[in-house]
């Protein structure tokens, strides 16, 4: 037993997320394939891509779905969801039809990644979660370095299409396993792990929905603040230093290392310093990133530097998030994990339209960064203001 479940149970969890987010990110290098493939313009495959994020605000009437039937019915139908878009994209090439396989798609993220969030909460004590759901969200850049080379390899040899017919079948295979996992214990009771290791109870019944509506808040500040960067750091980066798309690539594989790192850290460090804590450092790294930013915009090592530091505090705060949000209703644990996702996303979307027009606007970083700074601003605002869970240090 690791963390108050099987080896095995998480493997598999671990690689259900890595296919789940395999799914998510294969797109993004090669969209321009893909538009080839199907016959159509960049633009069109673009949309594909955004109402596949879109239908992630969806993910709160899911999670009120795995509150009712349990986590791992959500699991499940996140898989099942999987199932339907892997077959939809790979059996037809038509671009309707394609398209609504990426909006199932959508969906079977909005699914799982709340519900397998809220499963291992459901197992492991609070004082450890932080550990455990740093494990499982190291799967977002362990997704990244496996899936995008062997999924070029994939395409080189057999098409566009040829990374979705191999996540079809080991979604196939992730489905059947996971159907004979155990239920998660009930939110409202601890598990005796968590009472005799941590020896925490739920927050006082008298805490209202709105004060965890601001933890939620925080979320959304820190993903638009990040994805308003984000957006245009590769224009930016091309126009402002000549970067080639090659240099770009290597450069974003150095984020994903970023991204990793910071996951191990919050798995390490996190359960001792705090996840309330955890959260305040990451939001203030993630600003401090944005204001050096500013200031470095003719260097292109400190540049570099900065968006690595960004990448790396962007990653601590929001991985942070998750067992703290985790902990604010356990009752309602999968409502509140699955509203978490949709801010996730709104925030996301919202940066997605802000940055571009910004960098239109100016043709400069800097304004960029002082809208994502004034997005941290309001993260710790709405942090301040946000219940803190039971076992939480002060």
């Amino acid at each position: 037993m690791f963390l108050g479940m099987r080896g095995r149970t998480w493997l598999l969890l671990i690689l259900s997320r890595i296919v789940l987010n395999m799914s998510f990110r294969v797109a993004y290098p090669f969209l321009p394939a893909m538009a080839r493939g199907l016959g159509i313009s960049l633009e069109q495959a673009g949309f594909m891509v955004a109402a596949r994020s879109f239908v992630g605000l969806s993910g709160i009437a899911f999670g009120i779905f795995a509150e009712k039937r349990g986590y791992k019915a959500g699991l499940l139908l996140g898989i099942a969801f999987l199932l339907v878009s892997c077959f939809l994209v790979t059996a037809f090439q038509n671009y309707w039809i394609v398209f609504v396989g990426f909006v199932v798609m959508g969906l079977a993220t909005a699914v799982y990644n709340p519900s397998v969030q809220s499963y291992v909460s459901a197992h492991v004590p609070y004082r450890h979660r932080a550990r455990a759901l740093g494990l499982v969200e190291s799967s977002w850049s362990a997704s990244w370095f496996l899936g995008i080379p062997l999924s070029g390899l994939l395409i080189a040899r057999w098409g566009w299409d040829s990374p979705y017919l191999l996540l079809l079948v080991l979604g196939a295979v992730l489905f059947a396993a996971t159907f004979r996992l155990p239920d998660a214990p009930s939110g409202e009771e601890p598990t005796p792990a968590s009472s005799e290791i941590s020896g925490s109870h739920s927050p006082p019944p008298g805490v209202p929905p709105r004060r965890i509506w601001l933890a939620l808040a925080v979320t959304f500040c820190i993903l638009f603040g990040n994805e308003n960067v984000m957006i245009v750091y590769g224009a930016w980066m091309e126009s402002r230093f000549g970067l080639s798309v090659q240099s770009l690539g290597l450069f974003s594989t150095l984020l994903g290392l970023m991204e990793f790192s910071a996951e191990i850290s919050v798995a390490l460090l996190v359960d001792r310093l705090g996840k309330r804590r955890g959260l305040y450092i990451g939001i203030v790294g993630t600003a401090v990133s944005y204001l050096l930013l500013s200031f470095v915009a003719d260097t292109l090592v400190l540049a570099l530097a900065s968006l690595m530091a960004m990448a790396y505090f962007f990653e601590f705060s929001v991985v942070s998030s998750f067992p703290y949000i985790s902990q604010l209703a356990p009752a309602e644990r999968g409502k509140w994990l699955a509203a978490n996702y949709s801010l996730l996303v709104a925030g996301r979307v919202l940066g997605a339209m802000v940055g571009p027009a910004l960098w239109e606007h100016f043709g400069a970083l800097q304004p960029i960064a002082l809208v994502s700074i004034v997005g941290s601003l309001a993260a710790l605002c709405f942090l301040s203001r946000a219940p803190r869970p039971d076992g939480e240090p002060t």
